[in-house]
């Protein structure tokens, strides 16, 4: 923990540092509001996550049976971004008798036992109160969130992504929008051509924290996770935890491409970096070619352990795909689960428009960077898909 603590300073720093040096850096100009966000924000934002790591030295002083806490088949859902993820994990997550899952306001706010048990502590007496505090938080989130709820539904209780846990490590794949420049950043979403040692590092950070969400959670349930920017995670994730299983989505790469792109363009004016998107565009080609290719090798063989799913299909018959899933991965589906299951229906998309020209993507990128990679991914033996015969 110590190096990892040691590595998050040196990062922050560095890209304070990187940041300020005007004309350096072409995806980050230095303008008036990327100077306001430096020097305003951005101490607000290290401060939070030095009370983290105040929180994660009390856990060590006050709550150290963390440390002894198993992980027992836990469950990962990844693959590419904006392919269902979000949708899988959540329908997954209504089985509360089951799973464990992380929500937004744990993620951001309470990686550790300690911020957890206080920040309970308050809900608890802000509830006795009427729950102005409650009310407050909820109406700040979604003003925060604004129309990026269109794309991604925003709630501090929704079940999200626990890579955020990884904002104090400062190795959470989200920060890259804000610093652009920053190569460690990027292989995070690389990480399966990362040296041994960074891997083990961010891997036990990682684990760590799982185990301080299943101490305080206090049952027998799994660890549900859905990390869409994991999909290079995956084979270090299944050597860390063996009886782990993977549900990995997919999605036709232009579409999928563009609707990334798209959605974080809201992202690229919050943090005032990269103007006219070509630095985004040219990191996310690599990263989605890279992640498809490797989600291809990975699922080349036949493995109990993985299942890939398109998104096509998800959209088609939910509740038929997932069933195929869960049974191949052999999940049981619980009552919690299977009304969850029935309620699903097949859908058109989300409200979210975006197309490959808006986004300027050339057909050629496409056909040559990415179909080669998801078109492996389709005819592995780890996809289940509906039946067509269903569905013709």
């Amino acid at each position: 923990m110590l190096a990892v603590f040691l590595k998050s300073v040196g990062l922050h720093l560095s890209w304070f540092a990187r940041s300020l040096l005007p004309g350096k850096h072409s995806a980050a100009p230095l303008s008036l509001k990327r100077v306001c966000l430096l020097l305003l924000a951005f101490p607000l934002f290290c401060s939070l996550q030095l009370l983290h790591w105040l929180g994660f030295l009390i856990d060590e002083i006050l709550f150290r049976g963390y440390r002894k806490q198993s992980v027992k088949a836990p469950v990962f859902i990844g693959g590419i971004p904006r392919s269902g993820t979000t949708f899988v994990h959540r329908t997954l997550a209504a089985d509360y008798e089951q799973f464990t899952t992380v929500s937004t306001w744990e993620a951001v706010l309470a990686p550790s036992v300690t911020e957890r048990k206080l920040i309970q502590l308050l809900a608890k007496l802000d509830h006795l109160i009427g729950a102005p505090g409650k009310r407050f938080l909820n109406w700040a989130s979604a003003k925060a969130a604004g129309d990026f709820n269109d794309i991604h539904e925003v709630s501090l209780t929704a079940p999200e992504e626990d890579y955020l846990w990884l904002l104090p490590a400062g190795s959470c794949f989200i920060l890259l929008l804000a610093f652009p420049f920053s190569p460690w950043l990027k292989q995070t979403a690389l990480l399966n051509s990362a040296t041994d040692s960074e891997r083990t590092r961010l891997l036990d950070f990682y684990q760590s924290c799982i185990q301080r969400h299943l101490y305080c959670s206090k049952g027998n349930q799994r660890f549900l996770s859905k990390n869409a920017a994991f999909a290079s995670w995956t084979g270090s994730l299944a050597a860390r935890f063996p009886d782990a299983s993977f549900i990995l989505c997919v999605r036709e790469p232009a579409s999928g491409l563009s609707s990334q792109l798209s959605s974080l363009d809201s992202a690229r004016t919050l943090f005032a970096t990269d103007p006219d998107g070509s630095t985004t565009k040219s990191t996310f080609l690599e990263i989605f070619s890279r992640n498809y290719q490797y989600l291809a090798e990975l699922t080349a063989n036949e493995n109990p352990r993985f299942v890939t799913i398109d998104q096509g299909d998800l959209r088609t018959d939910p509740a038929q795909l997932l069933g195929k899933a869960l049974e191949r991965l052999e999940i049981p589906q619980t009552t919690p689960l299977q009304h969850a299951l029935s309620q699903l229906q097949p859908t058109s998309g989300s409200r979210h428009q975006h197309s490959s020209r808006a986004v300027g993507l050339e057909n050629g990128e496409i056909e040559v960077c990415l179909n080669p990679g998801y078109q492996m991914v389709l005819q592995a033996p780890c996809r289940v898909a509906i039946d067509p015969q269903q569905h013709g």
